[in-house]
């Protein structure tokens, strides 16, 4: 039995660009909130007094909330027949919990200290509460990410797809580059203390505020259909689509296999780098940098100005991979590469320097060979590294690999994918990249009316997740969702197990990566950190804090697991 359906899903705007950024705006409030817990929750967690390897353990929510709600919410949301549609309900419900979770977490010190008058109880229930409160955070902007990603494919006919896609990614990078950059500027000097009297208080009533207007302006902009009664399949729910997962992951094709591979042991660098790159360039500037830290003796709010020079490196790495977004495809040899280097213009001085390059230029493998290497090498120099420019300096080298990281797994998949298929003639790969870079070619059938000039043929897509912890799109762990137009093809079922199948391979090495946190913050910094927590050395009149860094260790050893990746790498091109 098919589905059956009232009414038609319809978007206001007067033009195709209007509805596009009505549309996928609230992906870019979704990106300012993963900024905020990128950039300050690890060292905010720390100055309520939580061990490093405590912390590490916490962060076990990015893979969990990557592997368990997207699918539960989006199983969920498929089957509901609310009169206000299937995905705007979850959309600001979540929004709501995700506000519940901010506030409590940046006010959790003060609701507890009045409730508590102990300060070693008050300490310990202060770490619970907010460890919570970042769970519910956490669960909760990935079930609105899910939602808002979905709305997109519901809305949209097959041959604005792509579009849509286009410009979901945009925002994401709009969002990210946002959301770090207000990071950096000292929101007291700006709005005083009317929305409370710490950076990281204002920031979480920013995000929140953010969140809930972008979402609100598309869940008031968007109409959606109305499910009255589901397909017979449906009712199969989310556990066959799981198994059938599970048992292809045994029985995979030898390069897809190769490429599940090199996307395991890279993210077990990665992910550290996501979570701890804040909190590495703060430490460095604890422990080494002399005329850094000396300009925080007068600082009424330590963590806050701390954060902030973080959050500037993060900027410098968001910026670099957007550009990289942009110029990798016009100085890489890939399927999508040849599709644009078709479209361009045959004069002006970017031409004629694209075809002198034209003999030099590297193919993806080989390129994303390299940027694993760049990584690793980025890792190494965290052990070696003295001051805060070159905290600064090596984080933000990071970005080229990053928007390879976030091109070339998907491209190679699509091209397996389409090697596998039956049907021979389908797009190259039609997906997005819900967490970091996304390189599509579009469908030949997307309409050119007078408000749509301004589309690309091709477009480059960055998604800097989080750098995303739960799922490309967090940091938060690649989640990835099949934007494929053709829904009665075979290479449509395909295209989703095996998405599917890399998304878990961005998600288990998460889990390697917080084991290997632990056991090393457990042997080097068993204790509270002494320069986040609130009665160290950072109150303490700012004494230099020696020792190694347990830190850049852990990137490190992620360093040594990207090599492995890179060698995987230029195995794959002998396949």
């Amino acid at each position: 039995m098919s589905a059956t359906w009232s009414g038609t899903p319809s978007i206001w705007g007067p033009t195709l660009s209007v509805r596009m950024a009505l549309l996928t705006i609230s992906l870019a409030g979704v990106q300012i909130v993963w900024g905020f817990e990128m950039a300050y929750c690890s060292p905010y967690l720390l100055s309520l007094g939580l061990s490093k390897s405590v912390m590490s353990l916490v962060w076990i929510v990015g893979p969990l909330s990557g592997l368990i709600t997207q699918p539960i919410v989006g199983a969920i949301a498929d089957r509901s027949r609310l009169k206000w549609g299937r995905r705007r309900p979850f959309m600001i419900l979540g929004t709501l919990f995700v506000g519940a979770g901010l506030l409590v977490l940046g006010w959790v010190a003060d609701i507890v200290g009045m409730l508590v008058p102990h300060p070693d109880v008050a300490r310990m229930l202060s770490i619970i509460i907010a460890v919570l409160a970042l769970y519910v955070l956490d669960f909760s902007i990935n079930a609105v990410q899910a939602s808002c990603r979905a709305l997109v494919v519901d809305c949209l006919p097959a041959s604005q797809q792509q579009i849509g896609s286009a410009w979901a990614s945009r925002m994401i990078a709009i969002g990210n580059f946002v959301g770090y950059l207000v990071g950096t500027l000292d929101m007291k000097t700006i709005f005083g203390t009317t929305f409370g009297d710490t950076q990281i208080k204002q920031l979480c009533v920013l995000s929140f505020s953010t969140l809930l207007t972008t979402v609100l302006i598309t869940s008031i902009s968007v109409t959606e259909r109305v499910l009255v009664t589901r397909r017979a399949e449906d009712n199969k729910g989310l556990w066959t689509a799981l198994r059938k997962i599970f048992n292809t992951m045994f029985h995979l094709p030898k390069r897809i296999g190769a490429i599940c591979r090199i996307w395991f042991f890279a993210w077990i660098g990665w992910f550290p780098f996501m979570l701890y790159s804040t909190t590495f360039v703060g430490e460095v500037l604890q422990r080494y940098d002399t005329s850094a830290r000396s300009r925080l003796q007068t600082s009424t709010d330590i963590l806050g100005d701390i954060a902030r020079v973080g959050a500037m490196a993060l900027v410098v790495y968001s910026s670099i991979s957007l550009l990289g977004s942009f110029t990798l495809p016009w100085l890489i040899h890939s399927p999508e590469s040849e599709a644009l280097r078709k479209t361009r213009s045959k004069t002006g001085i970017w031409y004629s320097v694209c075809e002198f390059l034209e003999i030099y230029r590297p193919d993806l493998a080989t390129a994303w060979a390299v940027g694993h290497i760049m990584f690793a090498t980025a890792m190494f120099l965290t052990l070696f590294v003295r001051s805060v420019g070159g905290a600064t300096f090596v984080v933000g080298a990071c970005g080229v690999p990053w928007a390879l990281m976030m091109w070339a797994p998907f491209a190679f998949m699509g091209e397996e994918i389409n090697r596998l298929s039956s049907n021979g003639e389908t797009p190259y790969h039609r997906r997005r990249s819900v967490g970091g870079t996304a390189y599509e070619r579009l469908s030949t059938d997307i309409p050119h009316g007078a408000d749509s000039d301004d589309e690309e043929s091709f477009v480059p897509m960055l998604e800097l997740s989080r750098p995303s912890l739960s799922g490309v799109e967090r940091p938060n762990v690649p989640a990835l969702v099949d934007m494929e137009g053709d829904r009665d093809g075979g290479g449509n079922e395909l295209s989703g197990i095996y998405l599917g199948i890399l998304n878990v391979f961005a998600c288990l090495p998460q889990f390697v990566a917080t084991f290997i946190s632990f056991a090393v913050f457990s042997t080097l910094e068993p204790g509270r950190s002494p320069e986040f927590a609130d009665d160290g050395e950072v109150k303490g009149g700012g004494k230099k804090v020696g020792g190694v860094n347990a830190i850049a260790v852990v990137m490190a050893l992620g360093g040594l697991s990207v090599l492995v990746a890179a060698r995987d790498t230029v195995k794959y091109k002998k396949l």
